[in-house]
């Protein structure tokens, strides 16, 4: 939940930053320029920083969003298995799936049957 809310913070900071940039240019375009000498490294590095900053949050965006996608998948990929009990009667019955695979009061197997419960049937999961 904090990386969220801090890639979000970094997209803002960028926006605003990016918007800051833009404006100061179009206000130095209509200013006559004064005659200073400047260094001539000191004006790529200026340019520069905003974009390596842009750069370094569409990276951090990609790298954690590649991370919550990796985790997603290997989440649902994960063996489980499921007991499912008739409370009228107390009889049991045990099945493997992947966990992905379970949706509500149905799932499919891992040998591709497909299980819905009944209105009487308690189903119990557990990681292998």
């Amino acid at each position: 939940m904090f990386l969220k809310l801090l890639l979000t913070a970094l997209v803002i900071a960028g926006a605003l930053l990016t918007l800051r940039m833009r404006s100061q240019r179009r206000l130095n375009q209509y200013a006559p320029e004064p005659r200073v000498l400047k260094a001539p490294g000191r004006d790529v590095r200026a340019k520069r920083m905003p974009q390596l900053l842009a750069a370094g949050a569409v990276l951090l965006m990609l790298i954690g969003a590649s991370l919550y996608l990796y985790h997603q998948w290997r989440d649902a990929y994960q063996l489980v298995s499921i007991h499912v009990i008739d409370t009228r009667s107390g009889q049991s019955s045990q099945y493997q799936a992947y966990k992905g695979d379970i949706e509500g009061r149905k799932f499919t197997t891992t040998d591709g049957r497909v299980v819905t419960l009944a209105e009487v049937e308690r189903m119990e999961t557990g990681a292998d």
